[in-house]
């Protein structure tokens, strides 16, 4: 298994990859209209196989607003933000949000700005037992360590609280493992799986004596799951000492990376095959794309 510093250098790796795909996806009027279109932002929140409504209704009145979080939200704002009729604030998060802030400016687009955050280290950004609802959708599979990044949620969730999942099957094989693309999330017999070349992880069975897990597939094949946290997570699992702890290893890790300069220059240039791949694919009819994609798995 990969120990964190390898990780953090394979993650880095596919930033520019991320970047150059929102980029490419605002810098067009009219797919910058049909993604408006598509996302729930400013409509009344809607998630597969989950109530969010009636369980936001059935908050404590008496604990003021719910802290809901959107974590490695990017830019598809796919989360609504509407309950019984009013707007209720979300804290959208995101490992990239620099990045990203930097394009809804460049494109001056109204849309809520996105706070820097990443799961693995949410409870650095949150305190333990806040939040009520975590939404992580196609997020969980691009990061570097997603149980860490699992069990940091359910540290910051409340007891009762929920830490929702809805992700693609196996999106590292369908994406031939590049850019952020490197586990995979599926279903298997009822039970939520994480797994990639080097692991496999039955999460119900790692989060047993805390959280239950309720795992289904939607009709369209996405991988659904529902933690509710029913106890405090192990500080064996989660500490802030062990969350400080990693995230000088990432700092560690991204600086030692940089530092180097074939490094520096392979990402550089990955930024600008990247970008000029991205428009170039966005010239192309989506059915070649997915046509292309089947292939490239292949090679």
């Amino acid at each position: 298994m990969e120990n964190s510093t390898e990780q953090t250098r394979r993650w880095l790796k596919g930033i520019p990859y991320e970047v150059a795909f929102w980029r490419s996806y605002y810098s067009s009027r009219k797919r910058r209209k049909r993604l408006f279109e598509w996302s729930l932002y400013g409509k009344p929140c809607s998630i597969d196989n989950f109530d969010i409504q009636t369980f936001v209704r059935s908050l404590t009145a008496d604990a003021g607003e719910p802290l809901i979080l959107d974590v490695g939200c990017a830019l598809s704002y796919m989360f609504g933000n509407i309950f019984d009729g009013r707007e209720v604030k979300i804290d959208y998060i995101d490992p990239l949000a620099v990045f990203y802030n930097r394009i809804l400016d460049d494109f001056s687009i109204d849309r809520p700005r996105i706070r820097f955050g990443m799961i693995e280290q949410l409870s650095a950004s949150y305190a333990p037992d806040s939040a009520d609802f975590i939404h992580i959708r196609n997020a969980l599979d691009h990061c570097a360590d997603p149980m860490t990044g699992i069990l940091q949620a359910l540290t910051v969730a409340k007891i009762g609280g929920i830490v929702y999942l809805n992700h693609h099957r196996d999106e590292a094989v369908r994406e031939a493992y590049r850019g952020f693309h490197q586990y995979n999330i599926t279903e298997e017999a009822g039970k939520l799986v994480i797994w990639n070349r080097h692991t496999r992880i039955d999460v119900a069975e790692a989060l047993k004596n805390f959280a239950e897990v309720e795992c289904s597939v939607t009709k369209d094949d996405f991988i659904v799951a529902v933690i509710r946290k029913t106890g405090p997570v192990s500080r064996s699992l989660c500490s802030p000492e062990s969350t400080a702890v990693s995230a000088m290893d990432i700092l560690q890790a991204t600086v030692s990376h940089f530092h180097s300069f074939p490094a520096s220059a392979s990402y550089q240039l990955s930024r600008l095959v990247t970008t000029a791949g991205h428009r170039t694919m966005r010239l192309i009819p989506f059915s070649w794309v997915k046509a292309i994609k089947r292939l490239l798995k292949w090679v």
